[in-house]
């Protein structure tokens, strides 16, 4: 993978390579799905089972090396348990440039799990500081997060069963255009009430459905197999920008 990217052929761009960069540290550990980039100088890292704060500091000193500009590394803790929470973006990902499912319990209440505000600036980090959530620290970066739940806000066990079978993972392929399970049908339910139309892949497929004319809409897979591996459609991808 990093001599693909490495080779010139097919990206233009710089690869960090944790695996060289920390002479193979085994607990320097960052894995794709705790990675959100919410805009260019704000990174969004899951620290949990996968991720560690070695593999995070490490990040953080790559990110100092991009420019001068002022920059921001928000940090948010997960559960090392159950297997659910193996990365952010089980309980957190983006649908549109001003719109996230959530996982409720952990993004939105009260939780024991903490929010930290890494802030970089010429090239150095300035200030660490604890924050009280994702979406009220995005608010003050000038990002104003309109909140999906996953499963939906009438049932706590929805939401727990749901976020279970990757209910807030979901895979943007254009701003407003997402790709999720369709087993999960209280948060399909939730995202239709916010304007999201719920469109079949098979009807994609068939040419029933023009995605280039549509504005909101979640396509969705079918998927048995897939989500007791433990993933969702953003698992399963590498997204690589997102516009």
């Amino acid at each position: 993978m990093d001599a693909m990217f490495q080779s010139g052929l097919f990206f233009d761009s710089n690869t960090i390579n944790t695996y060289d960069l920390s002479r193979n540290n085994p607990m320097v550990k960052v894995e794709g799905g705790d990675i959100l980039v919410i805009r260019d100088n704000i990174l969004l890292v899951g620290n949990g089972s996968r991720t560690s704060s070695q593999g995070i500091d490490l990040l953080v000193q790559e990110f100092c090396k991009t420019d001068t500009d002022k920059k921001h590394v928000i940090v948010q803790q997960l559960p090392e348990s159950p297997e659910s929470f193996i990365h952010l973006d089980m309980v957190f990902t983006m649908l549109d440039s001003n719109t996230a499912m959530v996982y409720k319990p952990l993004i939105m209440g009260s939780s024991p799990y903490q929010t930290v505000h890494i802030q970089i600036e010429n090239g150095k980090v300035v200030k660490i500081s604890s924050a009280t959530g994702i979406l009220s620290l995005l608010k003050k970066l000038g990002i104003e997060i309109d909140p999906v739940v996953c499963g939906g806000k009438a049932d706590d066990w929805d939401q727990e069963r749901e976020q279970w079978h990757s209910g807030a993972n979901f895979l943007a392929i254009a701003p407003g255009k997402v790709i999720s399970y369709a087993r999960n049908i209280h948060t399909l339910e939730e995202l239709s009430k916010n304007g999201f139309e719920i469109v079949a892949a098979r009807d994609i497929i068939n040419d029933n459905y023009n995605l280039e004319t549509s504005k909101r809409c979640v396509i969705t897979i079918e998927g048995s197999e897939l989500p007791r591996g433990g993933g969702g459609p953003r698992c399963m991808t590498m997204p690589l920008r997102r516009s």
